[in-house]
């Protein structure tokens, strides 16, 4: 996968015209490497046809990292023959400026939208290189669809998001807090084998489901809540993200009404979305449904349908109503519509999918609750 992924962004046309590509953000060192490093790292991804100081991608970083990341080299045989690190010598810090300058590079990619101006200026002046262009397209390009490797992963990380929301509609009991219950989701997620969360597990109640972003808190379960819960795990380092509503107990009418139209609006969105179509299109299709089915409740549709997951739990393409990207073949987004009423609560009801030749498929699978 990693190879595949390097490759990727060599084949970009804006790569033809570099040197060379730095990269640095942990986030894109995964990407590449396909395995974590904690500390700092520096990766140079060389344009073969401009160069002839160097024939692999060269990967720095420092005597903490040294051997690990070298065993999972190593056990990836077509990454190694590409791929070659260099252990930045204890007490040696120009040891990266004084390889990169021998090999004088004219005009180098950079992440402009991660690395900072201090840090832009000083790498001028260290490599010697004049022409430092940003590159973050190139990258986020390579991510934005998912290779057959990637999607597996984060279908793990689905059925781990999945078993997490059901040891939560499961354990659920009144008086338990909302802090207690994404505890325990957490837990079980860690168990059946997940990294840990991909963002801070929501668990929201009753009036408070209303908020779209609330924090999970000590408030207590009660008869009769709606329960909002917005979870996700991470594995092997990419993320999932799933969102599920019901009602814990005694329902009115109202809050039956407003899961179910929620849960209609996202089926029917889910099965209307094609390759091809734009994002502000995907977007409209939930926000004109929730008009015509409600006059009363429609407009509180107040975020975009979704978002691309992957490495990030927010990333390209952003389903929303001002995108002019178009669904791809592999793409991994979500597709999340929901309505908020102060005093009465919110729903929401959210799947990771893939754009698949023959349609688009659900990776998370957890029940969704029609009253």
């Amino acid at each position: 996968m990693s190879l595949t992924n390097i490759e990727r962004i060599q084949a970009d046309d804006r790569f033809i015209e570099l040197d060379a590509l730095l990269i640095t953000k942990p986030e894109n060192v995964l990407y590449c490497l396909g395995f974590k490093i904690e500390s700092d790292t520096l990766i140079l991804i060389p344009n073969l046809d401009r160069t002839d100081q160097i024939e692999r991608t060269i990967v720095f970083l420092n005597a903490l990292e040294y051997d690990q990341a070298e065993m999972n080299i190593k056990n990836d045989k077509a990454l190694s023959n590409k791929v070659e690190i260099k252990e930045i010598p204890s007490g040696k810090p120009q040891f990266v400026e004084k390889t990169i300058k021998r090999m004088k590079f004219e005009k180098v990619g950079f992440e402009e939208e991660y690395i900072p101006v201090k840090k832009h200026e000083e790498w001028k002046a260290k490599f010697k290189i004049d022409n430092f262009t940003g590159a973050s397209d190139i990258i986020s390009k390579a991510r934005l669809t998912k290779t057959t490797k990637e999607i597996e992963q984060i279908e793990k990380a689905c059925k781990l998001g999945d078993i997490g929301f059901k040891t939560i509609h499961d354990s659920i009991q009144e008086g338990m807090t909302e802090v207690e219950l994404a505890a325990e989701a957490e837990y079980a997620m860690r168990k059946a084998g997940a990294d840990g969360t991909s963002f801070p597990t929501i668990v929201a109640t009753g009036e408070r489901s209303a908020f779209p972003h609330a924090k999970t808190s000590e408030n207590k379960i009660k008869n009769g809540n709606i329960i909002l819960v917005d979870i996700g795990a991470r594995y092997q380092g990419y993320c999932s993200d799933l969102t599920r509503t019901f009602i814990f107990g005694k329902k009115t009418q109202d809050q039956a009404n407003l899961i179910n139209l929620v849960n209609e609006v996202q089926e029917f969105t889910v099965n209307n979305i094609e390759i091809g179509m734009k994002c502000i299109d995907a977007d409209k299709i939930a926000r004109d449904l929730f008009i015509k089915k409600s006059q009363e409740w429609g407009s509180r549709f107040i975020h975009s349908l979704g978002h691309g997951v992957g490495i990030d739990i927010h990333e390209n393409p952003y389903l929303s109503p001002i995108s002019e990207e178009c669904i791809e073949e592999n793409m991994v987004f979500t597709v999340e519509p929901g309505l908020y009423i102060p005093g009465l609560g919110g729903a929401r009801t959210e799947d990771l999918v893939v754009a698949r030749k023959d349609g688009i498929e659900a990776l998370t699978r957890a029940e969704k609750f029609y009253y």
